[in-house]
């Protein structure tokens, strides 16, 4: 039987996580706990390294908004061992992202606490802080007003990866009355020795979180569908692909935002693609006109290329490009051709090889 706990909310479940994690450092069972925190400077929670259990008081784990998508802060914490239990409490498409970071050698999770949670979804940062200004606790107005979660980003509506892989422990919301109790779930052996550390009873899964979690499921199913349609017809050949991408700026943001894109070198910021006067005068010479920027069809092929095996779908690129180009919508209908075809699930599994990192030798009837 999966060990699971119930944990009573009394309308705040936020602070029945935060309580659940000051325990995890008072007890010594975590070193450290990074998590979304909300700064005396901004409602926007950033993930932030706690190491004193008062300071707990600040933090946000269950906040419906992510300002980026925290693998790579969560990376940086993990980067080697220190013989430090770091605890990390992520959405699942970040853990997902830290998986696949630690599958290319960017850190190392031996020492590390997976803390995921059923993921409704983040709210853009400009409107999560423009409700933030309204309402003076806008993670249980978001969980106790459907209607609040309406305002998800649109590439979370079509998200069917929104409860945890690989987790060690998950906050269990689905199917569940979060403003009087949630569930706290252990998938290792690490989570279930947390929970007995913390004394907290056991019983057992509860049946109505499959029930929710199928039906969200087939919610999200059906948005995700409907976008990989419109977005396949916007890209469906050279023409339609750049006109959708026409008003890009070459800023490079969406490539910043991609937690998976992890090349300390691109090869858009070499020489390649630092073209001479010459040759822009010559191509425009050949052509009778050359657009600046330059490149910005080959700048996203080629993101399409390098990355569309490891996209987890965070629609981070959508969130911080200037353009509003769809880029997240691109991105995961493209993505999710490639993830078919190598039936590959980027963070699904540890030990799952990355399918480009792969040689199969041919078998003797040349197969």
């Amino acid at each position: 039987m999966t060990m699971y706990a119930i944990l009573e909310t009394n309308n705040n479940p936020s602070e029945t996580i935060r309580s659940v994690l000051k325990n995890m450092l008072s007890e010594k069972l975590v070193d450290v706990v990074l998590v979304p925190f909300k700064t005396e400077y901004s409602s926007l929670p950033m993930p932030t390294l706690i190491a004193d259990p008062e300071k707990m008081l600040q933090a946000q784990p269950l906040a419906p908004a992510a300002p980026f998508n925290a693998a790579r802060q969560a990376a940086s914490v993990l980067r080697y061992p220190t013989g430090k239990k770091v605890a990390v409490v992520l959405r699942p498409c970040e853990i997902r992202a830290l998986i696949e970071l630690a599958k290319l050698k960017q850190c190392v999770l031996d020492e590390a606490i997976l803390i995921g949670f059923d993921c409704m979804g983040r709210i853009e940062n400009d409107s999560y802080l423009e409700m933030a200004a309204q309402e003076e606790d806008i993670t249980t107005s978001f969980y106790a007003d459907s209607s609040m979660q309406d305002r998800i980003t649109g590439i979370c509506k079509a998200c069917e990866y929104f409860q945890p892989y690989g987790a060690d422990l998950t906050i269990c919301l689905l199917g569940m009355p979060v403003m009087e109790k949630i569930g706290l779930m252990a998938g290792t052996e690490a989570g279930e020795n947390i929970i007995k550390s913390l004394g907290l009873s056991t019983v057992e899964q509860p049946e109505g979180r499959e029930v929710a979690a199928n039906s969200l499921l087939q919610k999200r199913t059906e948005a995700r569908d409907k976008l990989f349609s419109e977005t396949s017809e916007k890209i469906k050949d050279i023409e339609k692909f750049q006109k959708t991408i026409a008003n890009c700026l070459n800023c490079y943001n969406c490539r910043n935002a991609c937690p998976v894109c992890y090349c300390k070198e691109c090869v858009f910021l070499t020489d390649v693609f630092a073209h001479e006067p010459e040759v822009l005068q010559r191509r425009a010479a050949k052509r009778g006109a050359v657009k600046l920027p330059a490149d910005t069809t080959m700048f996203h092929m080629t993101r399409l290329a390098h990355m569309s095996h490891a996209c987890v779908g965070c629609g981070q690129c959508s969130s911080v490009c200037p353009s509003s180009i769809p880029v997240a919508d691109i991105f995961r209908t493209v993505s999710a051709k490639v993830q078919e075809l190598y039936n590959y699930v980027p963070g699904r599994d540890i030990s799952e090889s990355i399918p480009y990192l792969v040689f199969e030798e041919e078998s003797s009837n040349g197969k």
